[in-house]
């Protein structure tokens, strides 16, 4: 198979897409030949056999601009891919279409947001196929739609038990209201004194920077303003965050957020209030919005030997239904 790939970024140092670049990795062992198009490209480490176009979003190019240079990439290269996939960005479907059609190239979706919009239905009628984490990946459920789990890097994501630093708590993702971090602030506050929390997450727009505000005032009126810590944290430096980590207190809505699914694969307990979420957790650690702090307590007071085999169950959950490996030979498999 000869595969093109569009996506948003290819940076390995991205907090948000950063793990995108270990798909990449996946996928040039898969592939005869991988062509990829991002619109940012950023630290990029991939075998010398795959062949990496920014549009140059990295340098401020007008998107007007960078939609010539897709086009211009997309005809050029077109004896070097057979297929398409687009990663959660419908619009390059609908612009690459004209293209690929009369070339009788096969393209096909990557989508794992619940909320939809006119440019994925429109999406979703070009596409041979897409594909999501959950069913919930889309706003509903389509007929082309391909549940295959998420991919997570299971070597990277790993288990080390004596790594755990007693009353870390984290919560991972970018200050947005969907996040719901007012939530897990007051789930938080009622937690034992010890305990601190590491958002691994920022702001990137004016309305994160205004989500944030609001939720200095509420860590200020819970009295936990010596407790809470925001940060980015780099892709790489992830999977030890998680290992040192009790437990991740998750509240996002949506579809399922993979750092869910990475704090599981290290062994990390998750409580989580989240429909989705909750689909891949332990019955006994799902929570509600009321019930976060109480189920969160009674992971703190594990005994060791049943600490353990919950991280091991947690794991076990990841690398049988959602580890990287698998993900990508199923992907090239129903693109076949």
């Amino acid at each position: 198979m000869k595969l093109l790939v569009v996506t948003q970024k290819a940076d390995s140092s991205d907090p948000i897409l950063g793990f995108f670049h270990g798909w990449l990795t996946a996928f040039a062992s898969h592939t005869e030949r991988l062509v990829v198009v991002a619109q940012y490209v950023g630290q990029v480490s991939l075998p010398t056999s795959v062949a990496v176009h920014s549009l140059g979003k990295e340098k401020n190019i007008p998107i007007w601009r960078q939609i010539l240079r897709f086009w211009w990439i997309a005809w050029r290269e077109r004896s070097r891919y057979d297929r398409v996939l687009v990663h959660m960005t419908p619009i390059w479907v609908i612009l690459g279409w004209p293209i690929w059609f009369p070339l009788r190239k096969k393209i096909f979706l990557w989508y794992e947001i619940r909320r939809g919009s006119w440019r994925l239905s429109l999406a979703l009628l070009l596409v041979r196929k897409v594909f999501s984490a959950t069913v919930q990946g889309l706003p509903k459920p389509h007929r082309k739609q391909i549940v295959t789990g998420h991919g997570i890097d299971t070597d990277a994501f790993s288990l080390d038990p004596m790594h755990r630093e007693n009353g870390l708590i984290v919560a991972v993702g970018r200050i947005t209201r969907s996040k719901r971090y007012d939530v897990l602030l007051r789930a938080f506050a009622l937690l034992p004194q010890h305990c601190r929390l590491q958002i691994a997450g920022g702001m990137v727009t004016q309305a994160d920077e205004a989500e944030w505000d609001a939720l200095q005032s509420l860590i200020r009126e819970l009295g936990i303003t010596g407790r809470v810590a925001v940060q980015w944290v780099e892709p790489g430096q992830m999977p030890d965050l998680l290992r040192r980590a009790e437990l991740m207190l998750h509240t996002c809505v949506g579809g399922l957020d993979k750092a869910v699914l990475e704090a599981m694969a290290c062994g990390c307990p998750v409580v989580s209030s989240g429909t989705v979420a909750q689909e891949v957790l332990p019955e006994l650690w799902r929570a509600t919005d009321d019930t976060m702090s109480q189920v969160a307590q009674k992971i703190l007071a594990l005994s060791q030997p049943e600490r353990s085999a919950l991280s091991e169950e947690l794991r076990g959950r990841i690398v049988e239904q959602h580890n990287l490996p698998k993900l990508v030979e199923r992907l090239t498999k129903e693109m076949s």
